[in-house]
């Protein structure tokens, strides 16, 4: 019985981690000469001339524009700019990567006849696996897989009108999925966290993802 509620237990375990899995997680890391935000106004524009009349990075301007309005910068409107933020926004074609994940031994499901955790769910970051679901078994172990990944990444540069930089930052994820509109908005609440952060640091920002009504 005692072994019977270990195993009760483990399968707890692996539920909490899998929800963990809803979680959004990028690498931040940033250099800058700010000491503190300062609201001036700010032009939002991509640092590849071609992409100036793009539909698609204004949408991603406006996701940028709501963190730093977040702490005070302003539009321009008619006046003239007091800082430019140039920013870039890329996704690779993608890696082979192994992950380890929680499965069940191949043994027959009547030798013992417990209720075991099947491998039955969803992470949007490392793999469809299904839905939640039971199965039988009579012991766990770990299986690797291979999975496509695609690294997302975000890149802003602060500079004053003259040109000289005074912040540059970079935000990158890991996502099963390549689908960057999708994945923006959460690199550039990812990046602007705690703004403008520690120079010379890379950190690790977790934020919660909006559950699905």
């Amino acid at each position: 019985m005692t072994k019977f509620f270990s195993r009760v237990l483990l399968v707890l375990g692996v539920v909490a981690l899998s929800a963990c899995a809803s979680n959004f997680r990028s690498n931040v890391t940033t250099f800058h000469e700010i000491t503190a935000p300062g609201g001036e106004r700010v032009l939002l524009t991509p640092m590849n001339p071609e992409k100036q009349d793009s539909i698609e990075f204004r949408q991603y301007a406006d996701a940028i524009a709501v963190q730093l309005q977040g702490y005070g910068y302003k539009e321009t409107g008619e006046s003239e700019p007091e800082l430019i933020a140039g920013f870039d926004v890329t996704i690779d074609d993608g890696r082979e990567k192994l992950i380890n994940r929680p499965g069940i031994t191949p043994y027959p499901y009547w030798t013992t006849g417990y209720w075991g955790y099947g491998r039955f769910w969803r992470s949007p970051f490392f793999g469809p696996y299904g839905g939640f679901g039971y199965g039988f078994g009579n012991g766990f172990n770990n299986e690797v897989v291979a999975r496509t990944v695609y690294l997302a990444t975000l890149r802003v540069e602060l500079r004053k009108p003259d040109g000289t930089l005074v912040y540059e930052g970079r935000a990158e994820t890991e996502t099963r999925r390549k689908d960057l509109p999708k994945v923006m908005p959460y690199l550039a609440k990812a990046l602007f966290e705690q703004f403008p952060g520690n120079s010379g640091e890379t950190r690790r920002v977790v934020i919660e993802k909006e559950k699905k009504q």
